[in-house]
């Protein structure tokens, strides 16, 4: 069963792929599956963000105040982007949900 990301969940990269910084946007290769998925200016700074173990909710505080978005708009699209990144296994997932 896939993992369900929330505001509470940690997520990271996987070390199985590699990626490349294509000018603001990202290109990344799965060596598991030989595939390339590519990434636009906003997708590209959420994984520059996870190269390294971080909440959903911390990724949200810095996209929020480096981008003009609304609050909601911004939760619900991490979510989305991320829940497809660990769909296609190119992040892990830690359930982190509060006592």
């Amino acid at each position: 069963m896939k993992a369900v990301v929330t505001e509470h969940s940690t997520v990271v990269a996987v070390k199985e792929q590699v990626y490349s910084d294509l000018g603001g946007e990202v290109a990344i290769l799965d060596l598991k599956g030989d595939l390339y998925y590519g990434l636009d200016e906003v997708g590209a700074r959420i994984w520059e963000l996870i190269q390294e173990p971080r909440t959903v909710a911390e990724v949200e505080g810095i996209l929020l105040s480096e981008y003009e978005v609304e609050p909601d708009r911004c939760r619900r699209d991490l979510i989305a982007l991320l829940q497809k990144l660990a769909q296609e296994e190119l992040i892990e997932v830690r359930d982190e949900t509060p006592a």
